[in-house]
């Protein structure tokens, strides 16, 4: 506990508690990101979950696909998949629609707010430096005070204590950094799995009319 109040204080208080609190948002931030996108978001098993929608939609129990993609709420996947369920009766076009909306109102709740890791990324390291050029300042104040010999020892000392600003400011942006590649990486995963089978559910709804248009006529 002493060490962090000494580093704390050689840092500059000012200084190291406004990276301090950018480390908190950011890890706020993540744990929030990380629940959403891993635990509430992301449909682990969406190749077995749409073999399961598949083949109730060939043996034409629309309804019971529905059901099954309420019960999977809060996923994102099977929201986009409930919403062109129920157009299923409509035409090609209005069940293009209806899945593109439902694509587009749950895209932006997987991309909401990690960007803002880069921002608190910067600000560390910019927090960082200035609180370096912070304790250059007052080294140099106490240097020019000094005689002989004790110039020297509190220069490098000085020197030695203003760094600890940078150290903690780019230790923090290169955590926010590391989520932020992370967090990107899972988004584009939850994405490109709504977006393939968003297509599937296209074309196997198409397929289902084609082969009711083609029992009809025969």
């Amino acid at each position: 506990m002493e060490a962090i109040h000494l580093y704390f204080q050689h840092g500059g208080y000012e200084v190291m508690f406004s990276i301090l609190a950018t480390l908190v948002i950011s890890l706020g931030l993540v744990i929030e990101r990380a629940y959403r996108l891993w635990m509430e978001y992301d449909l682990i098993n969406s190749d077995g979950f749409m073999a399961m929608v598949q083949k109730m939609v060939m043996n034409n129990s629309i309804e019971n696909a529905i059901r099954l993609c309420k019960k999977a709420r809060p996923k994102l996947l099977p929201y986009v998949l409930a919403e062109g369920l129920k157009r299923s009766n409509d035409s090609t076009q209005e069940i293009n629609n209806a899945i593109d909306y439902a694509v587009l109102t749950v895209v932006p709740k997987v991309q909401k707010a990690v960007s803002f890791l880069a921002t608190t990324a910067n600000v560390a390291t910019l927090l960082g430096l200035l609180g370096t050029i912070f304790g250059l300042m007052r080294s140099f104040a106490a240097v020019a005070k000094a005689t002989g010999a004790q110039k020297q020892t509190l220069l490098a000392e000085g020197i030695s204590e203003a760094l600890n600003a940078t150290s903690f400011g780019l230790s923090v942006a290169l955590f926010c950094l590391f989520a932020y590649g992370v967090l990107t990486a899972k988004q584009k995963t939850v994405i490109d799995d709504i977006n393939k089978n968003a297509s599937k559910l296209n074309d196997l709804l198409y397929t289902r009319k084609m082969k009711l248009k083609g029992a009809k006529k025969a």
